[in-house]
């Protein structure tokens, strides 16, 4: 049976990748006032940033509906093929949720909860297309990933706090208090609740941040799976950044190197000049 694999638009897959093995994206909604958006489609990250610019007004997000998976997972198992399905942690949307009821209705869809986002939920749709390719089953397939979940390493660095403060999820006095110290918090999800949480903080100038993170991240190279490694970030950070991260990564033995840009649901939450490293452990 051949297997269409889908994921939600926050695995933030360059497009060529998405082109290259036939995935198929459900958009999220961006809600700017009262206007809605189809995450990277009607809208992209330096629309939220001119915006919040602006107004001051952090966008919103509404999660993919049930019946918009429904409408997909229908005309995808008519045509007699099965799905796999990546999703947003369910911490942070109920899109996953949505997934799920939708794909009740259907024998050969699964549903897998990334327990992330961003290029770290991309990491398990393209290892979802590697197992596909090794001719793996669609059950076999979602086992093999829901193993995979906790080995994925999400993290990302961040240039302020005022993103995430605005979003209420972080508090007025841990922004004062990092904007003070000249503080520059490393944000990490976790694996066992898909929920964010500060991991480590650096101190100094950015670009000396950028730097330490991308050592900190890929030190302990031994344990990491060699396949691939993503270097993301949500805009505004510099080539030469970009360019030292890939540098350590290929220093380190990893086989592809994905430079990708962070779509329009972090970039909501976190703000321009953030930067991450994703990986994943053998």
């Amino acid at each position: 049976m051949d297997i269409v694999i889908t994921a939600d638009s926050t695995c933030d897959l360059p497009d060529y990748l998405v082109q290259e093995n036939d995935i198929i994206i459900f958009p999220l909604s961006i809600l700017l006032g009262e206007n809605s958006y189809l995450d990277g489609i009607e809208i992209h990250p330096k629309d939220i940033y001119e915006h919040v610019g602006k107004t001051g007004e952090l966008p919103k997000t509404a999660a993919v509906t049930p019946q918009q998976y429904t409408d997909v997972f229908k005309q995808i198992t008519d045509e007699g093929k099965a799905v796999v399905h990546i999703g947003l942690s369910s911490a942070i949307s109920s899109s996953y949720q949505n997934a799920v009821v939708a794909a009740s209705e259907f024998d050969n869809v699964y549903c897998i909860d990334s327990k992330s986002l961003c290029m770290a939920m991309g990491l398990l749709v393209l290892k979802a297309c590697d197992l596909r390719n090794k001719k793996f089953d669609a059950k076999k397939i979602a086992r093999r990933l829901e193993g995979l979940v906790s080995k994925v390493h999400t993290t990302f660095v961040l240039d302020s706090l005022e993103y995430l403060h605005k979003g209420g999820r972080c508090s007025a006095v841990a922004r004062f208090g990092a904007n003070v110290l000249g503080l520059k918090p490393s944000i990490a999800v976790s694996t066992e609740t898909g929920r964010l949480d500060v991991a480590k903080k650096y101190r100094g100038k950015i670009d000396i941040v950028y730097r330490q993170y991308i050592s900190d991240c890929l030190q302990n190279s031994n344990k990491m799976d060699k396949t691939r490694v993503v270097i993301a970030n949500s805009g505004g950070v510099s080539p030469d950044i970009i360019a030292y991260a890939k540098g350590i990564a290929e220093g380190k033995g990893f086989k592809q190197i994905i430079t990708a840009e962070a779509g329009c649901t972090i970039s909501s939450h976190c703000g321009p000049k953030t930067l991450a490293v994703f990986y994943m452990d053998e």
